[in-house]
């Protein structure tokens, strides 16, 4: 038997369900506004900040394997690259409070790709100081953070 989409009747047509899904992301992504992606591409950096910092804290330790912990930085690596995008993509009235979150994120994302380095390279000494520079960029950040939301006189 054949998987079939549901369809919704709506005006007298019929529209299958991943269709008005697709229709409903795209209207839900269309009304936020370019302030509240920054916040959410900022929030989700520093999440992935955080993540990153657990995994190299647990590799340190001998509690995360190496395949986790290298999948686990490539993962985070192209979410940082994107937030950083989606942050110097949207349109905001403080470019310079946004560039200045742009370049935290960008921060982090080098400091992940230096403790991804470290790791392949086995480096114990550079994975630390790439955590040491992910800390670093993780203040940056909250204080670009605070910056950009702080009430505007």
């Amino acid at each position: 038997m054949a998987h079939q989409t549901p369809a919704l009747t709506f005006s007298g047509r019929h529209l299958r369900l991943d269709y008005l899904c697709a229709l409903l992301l795209l209207g839900v992504s269309a009304g936020c506004s370019s302030s509240d992606r920054i916040e959410q591409q900022s929030q989700t950096a520093a999440s992935a900040a955080q993540t990153v910092s657990m995994v190299l804290d647990a590799w340190t330790s001998g509690a995360a394997p190496f395949a986790y912990t290298a999948g686990t930085l490539q993962s985070v690596g192209k979410t940082l690259a994107d937030a950083e995008a989606q942050i110097r993509s949207a349109e905001t009235a403080e470019p310079a409070e946004q560039a200045a979150l742009a370049t935290a994120v960008k921060d982090l994302s080098v400091a992940v790709a230096h403790a991804g380095a470290g790791l392949q390279a086995g480096n114990r000494a550079g994975v630390q100081k790439a955590k040491q520079d992910l800390q670093l960029a993780s203040r940056s950040l909250a204080a670009a953070y605070a910056k950009y939301f702080a009430p505007k006189p």
